[in-house]
């Protein structure tokens, strides 16, 4: 074999090698956590600068360039700018909560892609153990399960509590305020979760849970999350 023809197929293996390590490559490991409250990732290096985001206490974010005074950094698909003196670069943290904006659960697939396989889902304020951190994926590990999470839905603490356990469970009636004959029956707080049953006007609930926007009820032997206007007491 000429030597032409074997810098071919060397360049060929090693294409092929690097198109396949790809989606690990996109993981990084230079990561830190904000500290000291609600931090701005601005625009450009400066205090004048727009603001693109606020970000709490114990948010992780991917370090691409760290200054004295400000790092560039990546935060939910967001690049831009933070003061330094209120990142910890010491963080040693490896435990994340899912925290998904719908309140439904968050997917683990088998690699960083959101066209990858589901392996299964976990709900919201499941800890799971960070084995690798990326930008927009980190490689997870929640009891015997590995697998993929989008960043984005994963935070260092878990979810407000929506709701306040009672001394003792209540009873009251569905009502619709909207004038409706019916009532959802969600399996978490919030507008746009899962509805697990639609009951009628006048269905009788046990309360276990209340909450300003929410109440933790249970209807027919199961538990899920009725708005609290909708309830007459």
């Amino acid at each position: 074999m000429n030597n032409r023809k074997s810098h071919r197929i060397l360049s060929a293996v090693l294409a092929g090698a690097l198109c396949l390590a790809a989606p690990i490559n996109s993981l990084a490991n230079d990561y830190a956590t904000v500290k000291g409250g609600g931090l701005n990732l601005r625009q450009t290096a400066s205090l004048q600068a727009k603001v693109l985001g606020q970000y709490g206490t114990g948010t992780w974010i991917e370090v691409l360039e760290k200054g004295d005074t400000w790092s560039k950094v990546k935060v939910a698909g967001k690049e831009g700018y933070m003061m330094t003196k209120y990142l910890n670069f010491g963080a040693s943290n490896t435990t994340l909560y899912v925290r998904t904006n719908t309140g439904i659960g968050l997917n683990l697939r088998e690699s960083p892609s959101i066209s990858a396989k589901i392996i299964t889902s976990f709900p919201i304020d499941t800890a799971v153990t960070v084995t690798q951190r990326g930008s927009e994926w980190h490689r997870v590990k929640v009891g015997e399960q590995e697998g993929y999470m989008a960043a984005r839905y994963l935070a260092g603490s878990k979810a407000p509590a929506y709701t306040k356990p009672l001394e003792a469970p209540v009873q009251a009636k569905l009502k619709n305020i909207n004038g409706g004959s019916v009532v959802n029956f969600r399996l978490y707080p919030g507008m746009k979760t899962k509805i697990i049953k639609a009951y009628p006007v006048g269905t009788e609930v046990t309360v276990l849970e209340k909450g300003e926007l929410w109440c933790k009820v249970q209807i027919d032997g199961q538990q899920g999350y009725v708005s609290t206007y909708m309830l007459k007491f």
